[in-house]
């Protein structure tokens, strides 16, 4: 297990922890809105790996730090390239990293741009109640993320539409009435405990068992077409990459100043 202790005043990092069969890894940058950052990313990178290979694991609770964001999604100076680099593939959520164990998330509050794909990915996603959904990406100049594509499988593509391109949002309600969460709950303490319960449960059960049904069950869930579209994402991530609207988004909005895009009519 990676060496991480968590500590919400300290740089920002990924936390993990092993208790009786379940891996619970935390986001730990509450002063950005648990924002991700390069390390963070590499540390990610670094948990996936510890989760898929040690048996001793049996089950995943994600969750973050704090009560008021679960997850923002690339810390804004990252966005001019800190993040990564062009042509490397991102692994920031478990199935994009080939993690073949369950995954349960804990919901605690915002959730935006870069930070929906941890939600689209969970097999069980538990939230509370104060929990908001939305896609920040193209007012700041960027293209939408992998989350943003992966809701349209769960919430449907006018939803997902409505809040890449509008600046639409989903409220908790709206969110579990549609099906991207199980189940709400009151606070982010009840919603991580309730995401812990559940993990239990299924470490109760029959590993093989356990394996298997899951197996089958993402199998099902997952089609050629999305898989080929997401692929397919790569290389247009990779494009606009160098677009003069990705610079001027991040720093328009670092600036606090309308942006100057390189296509507007004058």
């Amino acid at each position: 297990m990676p060496d991480q202790t968590a500590d919400p005043a300290g740089p920002p990092r990924v936390t993990t922890d092993l208790t009786a069969g379940v891996a619970t890894v935390t986001l730990v940058n509450p002063g950005r809105g648990n924002a991700l950052t390069r390390p963070m990313y590499e540390q990610l990178n670094e948990a996936w790996t510890w989760v898929e290979k040690d048996p001793a694991v049996r089950v995943v609770v994600f969750t973050s730090t704090g009560e008021r964001h679960f997850c923002t999604g690339a810390d804004v100076s990252a966005l001019g390239g800190a993040l990564r680099t062009p042509g490397e593939r991102f692994t920031l959520t478990w199935r994009q990293a080939g993690v073949t164990k369950p995954v349960v998330v804990a919901v605690n509050g915002l959730v935006g741009g870069g930070g929906l794909g941890f939600v689209t990915d969970g097999d069980i996603v538990v939230a509370s109640r104060n929990a908001t959904f939305m896609d920040p990406h193209v007012s700041i100049g960027q293209i939408c993320g992998y989350g943003a594509l992966r809701l349209v499988s769960i919430v449907g593509q006018s939803e997902a539409t409505r809040l890449a391109l509008a600046g639409g949002r989903l409220d908790a309600e709206r969110a579990h009435t549609l099906g991207l969460v199980n189940e709400l709950w009151a606070t982010p303490a009840e919603a991580l405990a309730r995401a812990v319960e559940l993990a239990r449960a299924i470490v109760k059960a029959s590993p093989a068992a356990v394996a298997l049904t899951h197996r089958l069950l993402r199998g099902v869930a997952t089609t050629t077409e999305q898989e080929g579209a997401l692929t397919a994402a790569n290389p247009a991530w990779d494009e606009y990459f160098h677009h003069p609207d990705a610079t001027e988004g991040v720093a328009a909005f670092t600036e606090k100043r309308a942006p100057r895009w390189a296509e507007q009519s004058s």
